[in-house]
């Protein structure tokens, strides 16, 4: 590294900071205060990680202090997915020189089991506790597991993955979502873009049909993920108690 563009932060500018870039001959370059445009590549990266960290937590609705758990496996993703500047390849193929291993990536906010061992418990205590997926070490099939009982974060390798759990969350969050906002947008711009108006009208006045794209029943976004979802893991949870 021959240079180090940073803003004025205190981890930045302390005099041990100073020290280290000065014995490793890294020169210092420190941005104007309250201008993070000129800092724009930084910037740029950390609006990358923040956005996708918010997209993870809230999409199983975890709670915002996990943050920096979202950010620490957004960052990990990010370096085991190819990259076009890198030809393809992932940063830590380009660093390492290996091709990562993935068989251990997993669904972000999954809830999980893990064991608890002999000596962790007692003769008649459960063998398993309840927990949820938060992060990777830097020891492969070693996992980050918040406890939302006592509110700690541990690490452990025996856990078993509820991912169908989680995905069915997903999807159905994300059709409440597309629900409520097509609560909000007028009947008349529902109408395809794939077909002037006038000709969908023509068809319902001329044959009272349900308008069609190519022959197909025309479905709404809420509509669609209802039927991805069904497809996925099965129809949703609340239909499954009425069933009942």
């Amino acid at each position: 590294m021959k240079a180090l563009r940073s803003d004025n932060g205190g981890e930045y500018i302390s005099d041990e900071f100073k020290d280290f870039c000065k014995a490793e001959g890294i020169r210092r370059e420190l941005i104007a205060p309250h201008n993070p445009q000129q800092n724009g590549v930084a910037e740029q990266k950390n609006r990358t990680i923040v956005g996708a960290a918010r997209a993870m937590l809230h999409d199983q609705g975890l709670p915002l202090h996990l943050w920096a758990e979202a950010c620490n496996t957004t960052v990990y993703m990010q370096n085991h997915c190819p990259h076009r500047i890198l030809g393809m390849s992932t940063p830590e193929e380009a660093y390492s020189g290996k091709k990562p291993d993935l068989s251990h990536l997993r669904i972000f906010g999954a809830n999980i089991y893990m064991h608890v061992t002999k000596d962790a418990r007692k003769k008649l205590e459960p063998t398993a506790e309840v927990g949820i997926f938060v992060g990777y070490t830097d020891t492969a099939h070693n996992y980050r597991v918040y406890l939302p009982d006592s509110g700690k974060i541990v690490v452990q390798r025996d856990i078993k993955f509820q991912e169908e759990k989680a995905m069915k969350c997903s999807l159905e969050r994300e059709l409440h979502l597309h629900a409520n906002e097509e609560l909000l947008v007028p009947k008349d711009e529902l109408q395809d873009v794939d077909q002037p108006q006038d000709e969908v009208y023509g068809v319902e006045e001329t044959t009272h049909a349900t308008p069609t794209i190519r022959g197909r029943k025309r479905l709404t976004e809420a509509e669609r993920l209802a039927q991805d979802a069904e497809k996925v893991v099965g129809p949703p949870i609340a239909q499954c108690r009425q069933r009942q």
